[in-house]
């Protein structure tokens, strides 16, 4: 291998190794992203060819090691933290804005106008990546009106050190607050999804008929067919058809629950219908072979998620236990977050921060009423696993006031 491509390929490892670290971003974004970030290196074609198996690598590696991390880990503490801050009025966001500067602008547009925060803490994208590297995470705060920013501070590191997080800051609010840790964050669903490498993989053309956009979406045009059963088919929202084209043959698939139904173009040719990660068996009928060995095993729980959060939007998204609950700890108080999961049964659970708190309700579209109240974390989560694994609604279970409001 030639010393240029020796550098190449050490370039696109480290990409990778770093955004697999961040869990932000699904596998298909990834090699996507590699072929952005090292555009001037060499041809999209070449980058895109060696970032795929790197990335597979990557994401085997990681998804074997966090199978050993313990329950609660340093990360999760600093999103509690975090959570924590901003529910007392201290508005704490995770990787914010691509630097300090940045950071520092836009914190204050990033509260609705209805609140009045005392003051702020946030790192930013460049903290976040020398943290997954191995480096402490360095803690930017200030105070707006009402407080000082040695207040703040304080604040923040008490707020840290409660959920067992070791703080380094002398009260010189001309430093940021230091917190060495290990930056473990856990891939569940879309994000732990791996692309196989079928020996048979074959190209279809994709057409979406429907909006699907973001990091979890396929796009138009040329893919892998055991990218697209893998990565994308499994969260296929929806209001989204997919059309597969290959060699002169279509099909066009949509989700039913927890299931994949294909409709081929040949007339009179029946439907096939196949659970939510066996999508391959939809691309080998269309080319006409029988079909292959079903998945060994599915994730737990299935619920159809409308929601807000960090990471974008979701509309009709298929998703397991373990994503729901990665979204409800991520959701951010004195934000526009929002999460509503509906069970196989048609049972609706919303859950949103509110000023006074994490508020959570079933809605019943027939009555056009809801019912909830004000809750926990760990209620909440008790209710929306409820909901995935048991198909019921458990709110009114939770006892205490429930407040009964009608939509209509």
């Amino acid at each position: 291998m030639e010393p240029e491509e020796q550098e190449l390929d050490e370039q696109i490892r480290n990409f990778v190794r770093r955004q697999v670290a961040l869990a932000e971003l699904p596998a298909a974004a990834i090699a996507g992203e590699t072929v952005a970030y090292l555009k001037d290196e060499a041809s999209p074609a070449e980058i895109e060819a060696r970032a795929w198996p790197v990335v597979i690598e990557e994401l085997t590696r990681h998804l074997a090691e966090q199978a050993h991390w313990p329950e609660v880990t340093d990360s999760d503490r600093l999103t509690a933290a975090f959570r924590a801050l901003t529910a007392a009025g201290v508005v704490a966001r995770e990787d914010f804005t691509c630097c300090q500067n940045c950071g520092v602008h836009e914190i204050g547009a990033d509260v609705p106008r209805t609140i009045e925060p005392r003051g702020y803490a946030f790192y930013h994208r460049q903290d976040a990546e020398r943290v997954a590297a191995g480096s402490p995470v360095f803690v930017n705060y200030g105070a707006f009106d009402g407080a000082t920013a040695a207040e703040i501070g304080a604040e923040v590191a008490n707020a840290l050190r409660a959920e067992g997080l070791t703080v380094h800051w002398n009260g010189d609010t001309a430093s940021r607050i230091q917190v060495p840790m290990a930056w473990r964050r856990r891939r569940v669903g879309r994000l732990a999804a791996v692309p196989p490498t079928p020996d048979d993989d074959v190209e279809v053309d994709v057409e979406l008929l429907g909006g699907w956009a973001g990091p979890h979406s396929p796009g138009d045009g040329p893919a892998s067919a055991g990218r697209l059963t893998a990565l994308h088919l499994p969260w296929l929202p929806a209001a989204v058809r997919v059309r597969l084209s290959w060699a002169g043959r279509s099909v066009e698939v949509r989700r039913e629950g927890d299931t994949l139904v294909g409709t081929y173009a040949e007339p009179g040719g029946p439907e096939l219908t196949v659970g939510r990660y066996d999508g391959t068996n939809l691309v080998r009928r269309l080319r006409g072979l029988p079909p292959g060995a079903v998945p060994d095993r599915t994730p737990a729980g299935f619920v159809e998620v409308n929601a807000d959060h960090v990471g974008g939007a979701d509309r009709g998204v298929p998703m397991d236990l373990a994503e729901v609950l990665v979204l409800l700890r991520g959701m951010r108080p004195l934000s526009y977050d929002f999460l509503t999961c509906v069970g196989r049964s048609g049972g609706c659970v919303q859950t949103t921060w509110e000023p006074k708190g994490l508020w959570v309700e079933e809605l019943d579209t027939t009555a056009v009423v809801s019912v909830g109240r004000f809750a926990t974390l760990t209620e909440v989560e008790q209710v929306l696993t409820t909901l995935a694994m048991e198909d019921r609604v458990a709110v009114r279970e939770l006892g205490g006031h429930l407040t009964t409001l009608h939509l209509g």
